[in-house]
C-alpha cells in the first residue's frame, strides 16, 4: 500500500433496508493512515424526514430508541450539508472511502441523499473500495488468512458483527454508526496484516479508470459469489460494455472456438448467452474489482488445473483476435435488451429514484447550488423560479416542505402547492395497493407492526413490545396527519 494515504471507513444506520427509500439517521467516519493510525473521526445524527415513513425491521436492526432519533438537533437536510462538507474536505485531500457492503447499500444512499438535496452526488466515487468483497475473497485466495463464522444454513457469515466476532477484534455497541465504521477499520487492518496480497488487489483499482489498462493484455483471475458459494474464473477482456465502465471478460474455461463459430448468427449468440454454463461475466469498473494474478486460478479451480496453463493461454491468444467483433455483436443483444426493457416499463420514473435517468446542464446545476446557498426565503424564492428542469423542481418543492416551516414554505410557494406536496406524499404513504412506490408505504409497516407485536406478546417480551407500541404510535399519527388530502 502507498505511503501517506489515507483511508476513510463510513458506516450510515437508515430507517430502510433499500438505499432509494432510506433516510440516513446516522453516519460515522473513522480516517486513519496507512499504518492504520487514526487521524480524525466524528458523527452526524438527524431527526426523520416528515415526508418519508420508515421501515419497521430497519428501524429494529439498528436499535436507535425512536425518542432519540427525534430528539436530534439537525434535520436530515442538516446532516446532508455537514456530511457533504466533511467528505468533500477528505475527499480533496486525497482519501480513500471505505465502507462494508457500500457497494451495495452505503454509496447508493449517499448519491440518493445528495441527489434528493439537489448536490453532486457522486462526491465519494472518485477514490473508494468496498471491504465486504475483499473479505469473500480473501477466503478464497488467502483462506487461513482471517477466520469466519458460519450461520445457521451451514454457509460462510460474512456479516460485519460477525466478521469482528470472529477475529477477535475488539467490540462495543453492535450496530451503531461508529462502531461499525471503527469495526470495518479494525477488519480492514486485520486484511491488510493477514492477506496483504488480496487487500492491496482491492486497493489497487479503486479508481474506475485504473481497471483497463490492468485486465486489458494479460490473463487474469476473480472470483464472484453465488448464494454465498464462491466460484473462481480465469479470463480474458473482450471490450466493454454498453455501460462505458463495464467489462465484458470471457471465462476461458468455456471453448472460444465455439463461440467465435456461432458469433454472426443473432439467434444462436444470444441462446448461447442465456444458456448456462456462461461464458461472458462483467467486471464493472466503478465497483473496485478485485483482480488477482492467473496463477491463483491453477491453484484453486480443478478445471483450470485439468486445462493446464498452455491451453489457458492457447485459447486467449485465439480470442484476441476476434474479441473486437465480437463485444460489438453483445453490446448490440444488450442495445436490444434496452430496448425491451424501456418498452416493458410504462410508468415513468420519479424524481426520487430518478439519480441516474436525469441529464441535467451546467445551468441546472448552477440553479440548484444557488438554491442550497440561498439562506433567506426571499432569495430561494428568486432562484427557485429559475429552475427549469421539472423533476428538479419537484425536488426543490420537496426539500422545501423539509427543510423550512409552512409559513416561509407559502412564502416561497402557495398555500395550494403546499397541499399538492401534501398529497402527493399522501398518495403514496397511504397506498394500499402492490404496485412499487419510491416511499415505504404506511399500511405495510402497520400490517408488519401487528405481527411483532403479537410475537413479542407471546414472548413475554414487554421491552420489545414498548419499542414496537412506540413505532406504531408514530406511524398512526403520521397516517393520520396526511390522509385528509387524499
Amino acid at each position: 500500500m502507498e505511503k501517506n494515504l489515507t483511508m476513510t471507513y463510513y458506516d450510515m444506520e437508515a430507517d430502510s433496508g433499500s438505499a432509494v427509500k432510506a433516510t440516513c439517521i446516522s453516519c460515522s467516519y473513522v480516517t486513519v493512515t496507512s499504518n492504520f493510525k487514526v487521524i480524525e473521526e466524528g458523527t452526524f445524527n438527524s431527526r426523520l424526514r416528515k415526508s418519508r415513513a420508515f421501515e419497521v425491521d430497519a428501524m429494529i436492526a439498528h436499535s436507535i430508541p425512536l425518542k432519540k432519533i427525534q430528539s436530534e438537533k439537525l434535520s436530515n437536510g442538516e446532516l446532508v450539508d455537514k456530511l457533504e462538507a466533511k467528505f468533500i474536505e477528505l475527499a480533496k485531500k486525497g482519501t480513500i472511502f471505505v465502507g462494508y457492503n457500500s457497494s451495495g447499500y452505503d454509496q447508493i444512499l449517499l448519491n440518493h441523499m445528495l441527489h434528493l438535496n439537489l448536490k453532486w452526488p457522486y462526491i465519494t466515487s472518485r477514490e473508494q473500495f468496498d471491504l465486504l468483497p475483499a473479505v469473500r475473497a480473501a477466503s478464497v485466495f488467502e483462506p487461513k488468512a482471517l477466520n469466519y463464522l458460519t450461520n445457521f444454513k451451514g454457509n460462510t457469515s460474512y456479516k460485519l458483527q460477525d466478521m469482528i466476532k470472529a477475529n477477535n477484534i475488539k467490540s462495543e455497541v453492535a450496530h451503531d454508526s461508529l462502531w461499525d465504521s471503527r469495526g470495518t477499520k479494525d477488519l480492514g487492518h486485520a486484511l491488510f496484516q493477514k492477506a496483504p496480497e488480496v487487500f492491496n488487489a482491492s486497493i489497487a483499482l479503486r479508481k474506475k479508470e485504473d481497471v483497463l489498462p490492468r485486465i486489458k493484455d494479460d490473463i487474469f483471475c476473480w472470483n464472484e459469489f453465488f448464494f454465498a458459494k464462491a466460484k473462481i474464473f480465469c479470463g480474458c477482456y473482450l471490450g466493454s460494455t454498453i455501460y462505458p465502465n463495464w467489462h465484458y471478460l470471457f471465462d476461458l474455461r468455456q471453448s472460444p472456438e465455439e463461440i467465435v463459430s456461432i458469433m454472426n448468427n443473432r439467434e444462436e449468440l444470444k441462446k448461447r448467452v442465456e444458456t448456462s454454463p456462461r461464458f461472458i461475466r462483467i467486471c464493472k469498473g466503478n465497483r473496485s474489482p478485485i483482480i488477482m494474478k492467473k496463477e491463483n486460478a491453477f491453484k484453486i479451480d480443478e478445471n483450470y488445473k485439468t486445462l493446464g496453463i498452455k491451453e489457458i493461454e492457447r485459447r486467449y491468444n485465439y480470442l484476441k483476435k476476434h474479441r473486437e467483433e465480437l463485444s460489438v455483436r453483445l453490446r448490440d443483444l444488450a442495445n436490444e435488451k434496452i430496448e425491451e426493457k424501456n418498452q416493458f416499463e410504462q410508468e415513468r420514473k420519479q424524481p426520487e429514484e430518478n439519480l441516474y435517468g436525469l441529464v441535467i446542464d451546467n445551468n441546472e446545476r448552477k440553479v440548484m447550488r444557488d438554491f442550497n446557498e440561498a439562506k433567506e426565503v426571499s432569495d430561494k424564492k428568486k432562484v427557485f423560479n429559475d429552475f427549469k428542469h421539472e423533476d428538479i423542481k419537484m425536488l426543490a418543492e420537496m426539500k422545501m416542505y423539509e427543510d423550512l416551516t409552512e409559513d416561509d414554505f407559502c412564502k416561497v410557494l402557495s398555500k395550494k402547492e403546499l397541499n399538492k406536496i401534501k398529497k402527493r406524499i399522501a398518495n403514496y404513504l397511504l397506498d394500499k395497493s402492490e404496485r412499487y412506490s419510491p416511499f415505504t408505504k404506511i399500511p405495510e409497516q402497520l400490517a408488519r407492526l401487528d405481527t411483532l407485536k403479537l410475537h413479542a406478546e407471546n414472548d413475554k417480551d414487554d421491552s420489545k413490545g414498548k419499542q414496537l407500541e412506540e413505532l406504531d404510535n408514530y406511524l398512526v399519527k403520521m397516517m393520520n396527519t396526511y390522509e385528509k388530502y387524499i
